[in-house]
């Protein structure tokens, strides 16, 4: 169930990557129309596609980025006057080369900040081990910062925070951040009855228990046996 998931994930980002794709191919055309008018309905699309797309967080940045501006006056006017046209007027090689250079920048940020990601998740790993609860959830939340689409990450965090009783704030990383990332997360669902039998919900755990069984059928035996050693 989770590797289906991780496959409709994919599925629905490469939908959204073609998607973009399909519109920058639409305003190219209008902007190498001989039709002045096409041209100026490209140029109006590419500025807006430039200067007023929305930021994406989950986006994967090997398959596609976008540009994304702060700037929402400015679009880029030394690209529009090297082929001497007006700033209002942009090519469609201006364009391009804008969203190429973007793309560019996202793909090796978002690098950089996943091998940040790794440095303190590693450390984050080892202090755990060490039983350094503090600190590792101080690293987690370091890794988190660089790398807020993981679910690993959540369930680490939330684990470290069992450690030190912090039962609600686990419950956060699980419900609100892990199980959106991935619905069918077995660890996770794991994790939150665990926080809820600690903390004596006994309705909620059994209801996570129930969830993790239904949502993971191929682990029920496993699921059991989670269940009893945590009770006994």
């Amino acid at each position: 169930m989770e590797a289906s998931s991780a496959l409709g994930k994919t599925d629905e980002e490469f939908c959204n990557f073609m998607h973009r794709v399909t519109e920058v191919e639409s305003i190219i055309k209008k902007l190498a129309s001989s039709d002045r008018e096409l041209q100026n309905i490209g140029n109006e699309e590419a500025k807006k596609y430039l200067a007023e797309q929305p930021i994406l967080e989950n986006i994967d940045e090997e398959k596609v980025a976008l540009k994304i501006t702060t700037n929402r006056t400015i679009v880029n006017q030394k690209a529009l006057q090297s082929d001497g046209k007006s700033p209002n007027e942009m090519s469609q090689e201006a364009f391009m080369e804008e969203v190429s250079q973007d793309a560019d920048k996202r793909y090796k940020d978002r690098l950089v900040r996943q091998e940040k990601m790794e440095t303190f998740k590693k450390q984050a790993a080892l202090s755990f081990r060490r039983g350094d609860y503090e600190r590792a959830l101080v690293l987690y939340n370091k890794a988190i910062e660089q790398v807020k689409d993981s679910v690993l990450l959540y369930n680490n965090r939330a684990l470290t925070k069992i450690k030190l009783g912090l039962f609600e704030q686990a419950k956060s990383d699980l419900k609100n951040w892990a199980l959106r990332l991935n619905e069918d997360c077995l660890k996770s669902w794991l994790l939150l009855a665990k926080t809820n039998f600690l903390s004596g919900n006994s309705g909620e755990y059994e209801e996570c228990i129930s969830q993790a069984k239904k949502r993971n059928p191929g682990d029920i035996q496993f699921i059991k046996d989670y269940a009893r050693k945590m009770e006994d």
